[in-house]
């Protein structure tokens, strides 16, 4: 769908997690405690979000792929062969993830 997250790795993304009381947030330097979040996973797609969102990498997009791509989420997601959720998933391989294909 992207290309953010072939083209715009993340670095550290381990020290930008944080779990607490069984939810993730995310640091930021605009937010301190992005989030809550279900699942290490949506913590990671909601910081690849926050950080397009924050470069203007949006802008260059076409509308609607934008749109798709903010209000994507791998738990809710139910397309087939959805590229975006292939991309978060080889991320974190280790990530368990119980998503509404149909």
């Amino acid at each position: 769908m992207l290309a953010t997250i072939r083209t715009r790795p993340l670095f550290e993304i381990e020290k930008r997690l944080l779990s607490r009381e069984g939810q993730w947030l995310v640091r930021t330097r605009e937010i301190p405690e992005l989030g809550p979040y279900r699942s290490r996973l949506e913590a990671i797609e909601g910081l690849y979000r926050h950080v397009t969102i924050c470069t203007g990498t949006l802008r260059k997009q076409e509308p609607e792929l934008a749109r798709k791509f903010v209000e994507h989420s791998i738990t809710e997601c139910k397309e087939p062969e959805c590229q975006l959720c292939a991309d978060l998933l080889a991320l974190a391989p280790d990530s368990r993830v119980v998503q509404l294909k149909a």
